[in-house]
């Protein structure tokens, strides 16, 4: 029996496209943290430090990975992928 759910690491594609989610979240929150505290706390300047460069460059790679690869999984037609499917498990 093939699971559709979350641990289904048949399809490496959206393994892949689910790792790189997440990490683009975590990387956003912690961006986002980072901010808070800096507005609350001039001096900690966390928004001009070297690691924050670092991370807010890591979150736009990151994001920019995901988009494209979210958009190529969305323009994959699921029901011209279903047909092929039908076609060869037919043969």
């Amino acid at each position: 029996m093939r699971g559709n759910g979350l641990f289904d690491f048949s399809n490496k594609g959206r393994v892949i496209r689910t790792v790189l989610s997440h990490i683009t979240m975590l990387l956003a929150v912690l961006v986002l943290v980072l901010f808070v505290i800096d507005r609350v706390n001039n001096a900690m300047e966390f928004m001009t430090s070297q690691l924050s460069r670092w991370t807010i460059a890591a979150l736009a790679f990151f994001a920019l990975i995901t988009a494209v690869l979210n958009i190529f999984a969305l323009w994959d037609n699921p029901d011209k992928r279903r047909r092929r499917r039908d076609r060869s498990s037919r043969s």
